[in-house]
């Protein structure tokens, strides 16, 4: 329940800052491009959340890319402690209902389970191994199946990622 609950506070959180659908928050502050990877930050009321984010180097699946909304993967931190380390793929599309997503770095494969357009680890353990391994990694996969039934492997770059994932863990303690 613990780990729903925290989701629910992500996935309100990249929602406006993916899409900006909150006009009360503004734009993410830009703090490090580093090659693949950028680290943002909002600071609203009082409270701050960060961010590093990527899009897919390569992506493949028989579906038409017109068809295919944002794909992106993040690693958030906030608002307050129990928000760290939440590893979040956006697929560009809704997942096939009760459907598992495939990620994996350098051989190392997760289960990650889906809600909606989201897939997300089913533990914090869990989000804590991947991040070692997106540290130490060279690339990562990521496999869904949309909800028509069209399945998807998206390649993402980690080149960069350690360092921006640094910005936002002295950013937003």
């Amino acid at each position: 329940m613990f780990k729903l609950s925290r989701i629910l506070g992500v996935f309100t959180m990249v929602i406006a800052t993916s899409f900006a659908a909150l006009p009360a928050i503004s734009d993410p502050v830009e703090m490090l491009v580093e090659k693949d990877w950028g680290a943002y930050r909002y600071d609203s009321d009082g409270s701050r959340i960060c961010f590093v984010s990527s899009v897919p180097t390569k992506s493949e699946g028989k579906y038409d890319p017109k068809n295919r909304g944002d794909m992106r993967v993040f690693v958030s931190h906030g608002p307050g402690k129990a928000e760290r380390d939440v590893v979040q793929v956006i697929a560009g599309y809704r997942y096939k209902s009760q459907s598992d997503v495939t990620l994996t770095i350098d051989g190392k494969k997760f289960k990650l389970f889906t809600l909606e357009d989201r897939a997300y680890a089913e533990s914090e353990e869990d989000d804590r191994r991947i991040i070692v391994l997106m540290k130490r990694g060279a690339k990562m996969t990521v496999v869904g199946t949309s909800s028509r039934g069209t399945k998807t492997t998206d390649t993402y770059s980690l080149s960069g990622f350690t360092k921006t994932k640094a910005v936002i863990d002295k950013t937003c303690k």
